[in-house]
């Protein structure tokens, strides 16, 4: 009974629209980022003392960052928004900017999301808010503004995307460092370096996938993509290297939660690789970021409340919204890149 109310009583057609100013900020997008920081947290603690899992103390400077991260995040998301109007169109994006919320409105809250996060961060600690300010120069400024606009650009933008996930876990093991007491001096920056490669490569694999269901509306708009570039097969290929590369670096470096995400994510990016289909493409997206977020959770369970909460609500709002069944992990013969997630 209740499961039907929610589902199908015309009152959320009402009370859907209140959530428009969030949705602005694309919270289904926070999964990856969120996925970053606690990746970074999880190999600074096991840099320190190996194998830490369960890690469930509240903490406020955490949480600032976290909350600090997101905003900056969705500040640049809502930047994307508002540059990629008419290639949105074109790819048949849920875009809001224009059609629900008008410009100048989005521009005061992705502002308002800005500096909300910079506040943030500057609570949480220099070294994050100093992560936050780079974090926006890549992926807010130089991946959408012209004259650099690197989204457009095959490497520029694969680029741009890897320095955020850089940041992302840079900002968890700084914070890490900085709550333990330790100093960038004591504590080896370069071994934070060589430890994320394996999750870099990871992430870049999804990011270059996610610009594979865009190549139909970035022809004609002049983005000049990954695969717009080089084509889906060279894009596929490239990512599954990256994740295999993730695999054999991860056991190199003898950390456990890149090897294994890596190894369960890799015959994703293999039969994606063989049948070259749009559902392969999506299923290797989506369970890559679920396999690595379910690892992150025996380490940090109280990521997977935030996780949960942002996955149901957003089915809440799309669905009622919409009438569009997102997210979701169920991929099939009649099921294509929804317009919510597309890059």
């Amino acid at each position: 009974m209740i499961k039907k109310f929610i589902r199908d009583h015309p009152l959320h057609k009402k009370i859907s629209p209140v959530f428009d100013a969030l949705f602005l900020l694309r919270p289904t997008l926070f999964f990856p980022v969120w996925i970053m920081i606690t990746a970074g947290m999880t190999a600074s603690r096991m840099n320190i003392s190996r194998y830490q899992v369960w890690l469930h103390d509240f903490d406020l400077s955490t949480l600032s960052l976290f909350i600090g991260i997101t905003f900056i995040s969705g500040g640049s998301f809502i930047i994307n928004q508002i540059m990629d109007v008419d290639s949105d169109a074109l790819n048949k994006k849920l875009f809001l900017v224009g059609k629900y919320i008008p410009v100048p409105a989005a521009r005061k809250i992705m502002y308002l999301t800005l500096i909300s996060g910079s506040i943030f961060l500057l609570i949480s600690g220099i070294y994050n808010f100093l992560t936050g300010a780079l974090l926006f120069l890549f992926w807010g400024y130089l991946y959408n503004i012209e004259p650099f606009h690197w989204k457009q650009k095959p490497i520029l933008g694969m680029f741009a995307n890897s320095a955020a996930g850089f940041l992302l876990y840079a900002s968890g093991w700084l914070h890490v460092v900085a709550s333990e007491g330790f100093s960038l001096n004591e504590f080896a920056f370069g071994k934070m370096v060589i430890i994320s490669i394996p999750y870099l490569l990871c992430y870049t694999a999804v990011s270059l996938l996610t610009t594979i269901p865009d190549i139909k509306g970035d022809e004609p708009t002049g983005s000049i993509t990954f695969p717009v570039k080089f084509g889906s097969f060279a894009t596929i290929f490239i990512s599954m290297i990256m994740v295999l590369a993730a695999f054999v670096l991860g056991w190199t470096y003898d950390d456990p939660v890149s090897t294994t995400a890596a190894a369960i994510s890799l015959p994703f990016y293999i039969f994606t690789l063989i049948r070259r289909e749009n559902k392969d493409v999506l299923r290797a997206i989506r369970y890559s970021i679920l396999i690595l977020a379910v690892l992150l959770f025996t380490v940090y369970p109280l990521l997977f409340p935030a996780v949960l909460i942002v996955f149901y609500l957003s089915k809440y709002y799309y669905w009622h919204r919409f009438n569009l069944h997102y997210p979701t992990f169920q991929v099939d013969d009649n099921i294509s890149a929804s317009p919510a997630e597309k890059a």
